[in-house]
């Protein structure tokens, strides 16, 4: 470990999130994430603080040619606290691109039972405690004869130039949908294009894969009218924006991908 940025994020590694470190060593987190991605250097007085709090010496955090030491006490944390530290490496990720991401969506995708029907739902981000989360509803039409209604909370992320999504259906608390998005390049947020995966709840559950598209709403809509208009559509119905139909009808030529029970 050569890089300044590497070696400060092994330290933080150690502990259960990047906020418990930014507490331990009085730090602002919005500058000590610059310090994790390289962005900034830190000045000679929270360098200081820096080694003091995680018990190093500033040659060995600054120095390309001087190996980290680990001291024992942080070695000595636990697994637990050390898997928490990666998903706190891993989200929110790039949190000032994040925010501008924030508010309320219409979400679209292909069903894998019908491969003419589109699902509209919608999906919430927002900003709680220096995380991104999520919430989402899913709903059949009011025109439907058995009446359906999922739930998700999870978490978002933007790494690499991409928005991650994980959320957990709350409802029937048996699985977990993951959607990775495209950022709208406008200067104003639009639509979001991008694959999930997820899982059937038919009787016999199959994971499968869709295209996806996003379009944007707002921050502070009616939400009730929102919902309203979730549900299942046709492909082709003049509801639904053209460019997401034509969308979902290139990248789903050739349907959903659903794997069944052998």
């Amino acid at each position: 470990m050569n890089d300044f940025s590497e070696k400060l994020r092994s330290l933080c590694a150690h502990y259960r999130s990047v906020s418990d470190v930014c507490r331990m060593l009085g730090l602002n987190r919005q500058q000590f994430d610059r310090y994790l991605t390289g962005r900034v250097r830190p000045s000679q007085h929270n360098l200081q603080r820096i080694a003091i709090g995680f018990g190093v010496n500033i040659n060995e955090l600054i120095d390309p040619n001087k190996e980290l030491r680990i001291p024992a006490r942080l070695k000595e944390l636990s697994g637990r606290d050390r898997m928490t530290s990666l998903l706190d490496r891993a989200f929110p990720g790039d949190l000032k691109r994040l925010r501008t991401m924030l508010g309320y969506y219409h979400t679209y995708f292909l069903t894998p039972s019908e491969q003419d029907v589109v699902v509209r739902s919608l999906v919430l981000l927002f900003e709680w405690e220096g995380w991104v989360c999520s919430k989402t509803i899913e709903r059949t039409g009011p025109h439907e004869e058995v009446q359906e209604i999922l739930k998700y909370e999870g978490m978002a992320t933007f790494l690499g130039n991409c928005l991650f999504l994980l959320e957990f259906e709350t409802l029937s608390a048996d699985t977990i949908v993951e959607s990775v998005l495209y950022p709208s390049y406008r200067k104003s947020l639009d639509i979001l294009t991008g694959l999930t995966f997820g899982m059937t709840s038919h009787v016999y559950r199959q994971p499968f894969a869709s295209p996806i598209a996003w379009k944007y709403l707002g921050r502070m809509v009616d939400v009730r009218e929102q919902l309203s208009a979730c549900g299942s559509y046709k492909k082709n119905d003049v509801r639904i924006d053209p460019r997401i139909r034509k969308y979902l009808h290139a990248a789903g030529l050739s349907g959903t991908l659903s794997l069944g029970p052998m």
